[in-house]
């Protein structure tokens, strides 16, 4: 398989260059210090790793996906992606993660892959992919390395062990786009958690380490999927947060979460560059206080009824709409790189009170499961939210990461707090006990 793989690496024409996917066409006009639009995927093994095997996995796992083997650049009217010719080189991980890839230094690759002990993780820039395309890089990178290093780790079966094929780099937004269609609601400006901000490219991760089913339990128990239930308590705690800050309900501002959806399970899209929306569940403290029975109603609702390609493709018009724009299409780069920021202040974070993605359980083949010990997934932040929550199951744990700009820990505290209270078992870990 591995000299097939080769074969095939030598004969494949290599793009020069790709546009930006609809949900990439923002963040590189809004990357700074405080808004590193990164999120990050690791996978502990249980054995430590080698990195000069881990370099070689790279280098021929880089071949197969020649739509992250790129580098952005700057056209008159868009950034778009280069191909670039040079070898991306593995690091050693950091206390604080997840800081920005500054486009003028260095190789500019738009992702990195870092080790520590046993630990191999993978940051990307959202300019690049989502989760689903990072999990499956880091599945192959993985899968490689194992492989290199003598273990056999099974029939690959969905993991990438060659070139994609054209389609995995689409942009599937533009492919689905209708028109014209009614537009979205703007929605209101959010609730925000207040705080001194930590210096830039710091960042407090705080992870939650659940067992699996213990929490599906408790999901089960009230009739909604485990990501209703997990955005629920996410709610019950920022509302709890803002009622200690603020007294009068008409003084109050909406709660509302964002929560990502994956297309690809809406859309027959096989892409591996972004392809993913949000919807938002919002309560409205204003009207009284809703308690968590009523809480989860309105998530399970609006998770149900948002989620459907009727309603997705309402977003899907307003964002792709936007870039087909003529009079959009012909203002220079310089002046949207004004407009940007604006546009994503208003139209996007002032509108939620944070974001919980959550990827689902991890699945591995059987033998490479073996020698997978915990996989973790990280957002990173924004001065506006100042908070995330990345979820990812894997074998029998729910591992549950929130990421802050801010050294309080008020959210965190309140949510897991109340998943212990339901008598659900939490390990807390928090990263500013990491000693390097």
């Amino acid at each position: 398989m591995a000299e097939d793989s080769k074969n095939k690496n030598t004969t494949y024409k290599q793009h020069e260059w790709y546009r930006l996917d609809n949900a990439a066409l923002i963040y590189p006009s809004i990357q700074s210090d405080r808004i590193t639009t990164m999120f990050r995927l690791s996978m502990t093994l249980k054995e430590e790793v080698d990195p000069k095997i881990l370099q070689a996995s790279l280098e021929e796992v880089i071949k197969w996906f020649p739509f992250y083997r790129v580098r952005l650049k700057k056209g008159f009217f868009w950034y778009y992606l280069e191909h670039n010719p040079k070898m991306p080189r593995i690091e050693r991980d950091v206390r604080y993660p997840l800081g920005r890839l500054h486009p003028n230094l260095g190789r500019r690759f738009l992702f990195r892959v870092r080790y520590w002990q046993s630990r191999i993780s993978v940051e990307f820039c959202h300019v690049l992919t989502d989760g689903t395309g990072g999990m499956t890089f880091l599945k192959a990178l993985i899968y490689e390395y194992l492989r290199r290093k003598g273990k056999d780790p099974g029939k690959p079966g969905d993991i990438p062990v060659d070139i994609l094929p054209e389609e995995a780099a689409e942009d599937a937004y533009n492919r689905f786009y209708k028109s014209p269609l009614p537009l979205p609601d703007k929605g209101r400006k959010a609730f925000h958690i207040k705080g001194k901000m930590l210096y830039p490219g710091a960042i407090m991760i705080t992870t939650g380490i659940i067992p699996l089913d213990a929490i599906i339990k408790e999901a089960k128990k009230y009739k909604v999927s485990l990501t209703a239930f997990l955005v629920a308590v996410y709610i019950d705690a920022l509302q709890e947060l803002q009622d200690s800050q603020v007294a009068q309900n008409p003084k109050k501002r909406p709660i509302a979460l964002q929560v990502p959806v994956n297309m690809r399970g809406i859309y027959p899209s096989k892409t591996l560059r972004n392809f993913s929306l949000f919807v938002m569940p919002e309560i409205d403290p204003r009207l009284g206080k809703y308690n968590f029975e009523e809480i989860l109603q309105i998530v399970r609702e609006t998770l149900i009824t948002q989620t459907n390609e009727k309603a997705i493709s309402k977003s899907l018009a307003r964002n792709v709409g936007g870039q087909r724009n003529w009079f959009i299409r012909v203002i220079p780069l310089a002046f949207k790189k004004l407009l940007m920021p604006f546009l994503y202040t208003r139209m996007g974070e002032s509108l939620c009170s944070g974001t919980l993605s959550n990827l689902g359980l991890v699945k591995l083949p059987d033998n490479m499961s073996q020698e997978v010990e915990r996989i973790d997934f990280i957002l990173g932040t924004n001065p506006i939210n100042k908070t995330g929550c990345g979820v990812c199951g894997y074998n029998d744990k729910l591992v549950i990461n929130f990421g802050s700009n801010t050294r309080e820990k008020c959210v965190e505290r309140l949510f897991f707090t109340r998943l212990i209270k339901m008598g659900i078992p939490v390990k807390i870990e928090v990263n500013e006990e990491i000693k390097r």
